[in-house]
């Protein structure tokens, strides 16, 4: 008879992708798995279009910047909360899971806070280098905690492994020049891949739409996906070496083309690129929590395997200039491939799930 688990997270691809990746490998092994989201992440549409079981708790995030939008939503946060929580006591009464799984994001806290009431082993897949507040406030409650980044673990009191970042496990290398010729790009010129995460990138869409000359003059290529919040308004250039999209379904090919990639330093986009191989300059979200972005993408320079840029600093022209010396010289980017690949994590799905089924034979 299969095991019942829950997994809980989402919000953004972030912490969404490495809940399937873990729930994926736990359905092989004959575990029945049952994701819990918000009725306000990109969960909703990614669960219904996959099939998924799952359930969506009407729960949203404390907003940081001031609106009236924002407050309005602040005020409702305590009622959310008590109905959400309810509801995941009411689940784990229906479908009794064997253990609890948390992967981050306004949604996963209050399974594990229900679950800790029902004294079902719950654990945490923590991706960034700072620790989130659910895995701060409730580390010394889990059964494990799984890391991203191995520093992480002095910054915790409860039981916690390295294990990697899980990433989804259809990524693959694949020959650069078949990549481009397949997106419909000349096999000749250099390509940039802009990722702006699964929400898009607002300041970078903007800068880069400002910019769009310098590239052209350059007779650079690129790969833009800029979310759907601003398709719009960049679907307005027109170039033949410029191809524009909101969303990228096949990554392997997306990454296999890209001679270097311009991101958001989100923990799992920094595995996937690790992973793929890339060189790449981050621009960390400065309003990410904890500033954990900017701390991601700073230990990766320390350790020469990516180019750190703050979104402040782009008015002064140095993305521009940092984009013409990696393209100039290829061992600037055949340092960086070398370097970034020392991060990647292979087995880190297999080892989460490992420990997971441990923990409720």
């Amino acid at each position: 008879m299969s095991k019942t688990i829950f997994i809980s997270g989402g919000g953004t691809g972030g912490h969404l992708f490495p809940a399937i990746a873990i729930g994926t490998e736990l359905a092989n092994n004959n575990c029945s798995i049952i994701y819990i989201g918000s009725k306000h992440g990109i969960e909703k549409k990614y669960f219904k279009e996959n099939s998924l079981k799952h359930y969506l708790l009407n729960i949203k995030g404390i907003q940081r910047h001031l609106s009236i939008r924002s407050i309005f939503t602040n005020f409702l946060f305590p009622l959310r909360f008590i109905i959400s929580y309810i509801h995941s006591i009411f689940l784990i009464m229906k479908y009794k899971p064997k253990a609890i799984i948390g992967t981050g994001g306004y949604a996963s806290g209050l399974p594990l806070l229900a679950g800790i009431l029902f004294k079902i082993p719950i654990m945490i897949q923590e991706q960034n280098s700072i620790p989130g507040l659910i895995t701060r406030k409730l580390n010394n409650k889990t059964k494990n905690i799984f890391l991203g980044f191995k520093e992480t673990k002095k910054m915790l009191i409860g039981k916690s492994l390295f294990t990697g970042n899980p990433i989804m496990t259809n990524l693959k290398n694949y020959n650069k020049s078949k990549c481009k010729e397949k997106l419909g790009f000349d096999t000749t010129k250099k390509l940039i891949l802009i990722l702006g995460g699964s929400q898009g990138a607002r300041a970078i869409n903007n800068y880069i739409y400002d910019k769009i000359n310098f590239f052209i003059t350059n007779k650079f290529q690129i790969y833009w996906q800029c979310g759907f919040n601003d398709i719009k308004k960049i679907r307005k250039i027109k170039h033949q070496s410029i191809k524009i999209t909101p969303f990228i379904n096949d990554m392997s090919t997306a990454y296999s083309s890209a001679d270097i990639v311009i991101s958001r330093s989100g923990a799992i986009s920094i595995s996937e690129l690790s992973f793929m191989k890339k060189a790449t300059i981050f621009i960390p979200l400065p309003s990410a929590a904890d500033n954990h972005q900017e701390i991601n993408s700073m230990y990766l320079e320390e350790k020469k395997a990516c180019i750190s840029l703050k979104q402040k600093d782009l008015v002064k022209g140095v993305l521009e200039k940092t984009i013409s010396q990696l393209l100039s010289n290829k061992k600037n980017i055949e340092k960086l491939e070398k370097n970034i690949c020392q991060f990647s994590s292979k087995d880190s799905t297999k080892l989460i799930v490992d420990k997971i089924l441990e923990s409720v034979k």
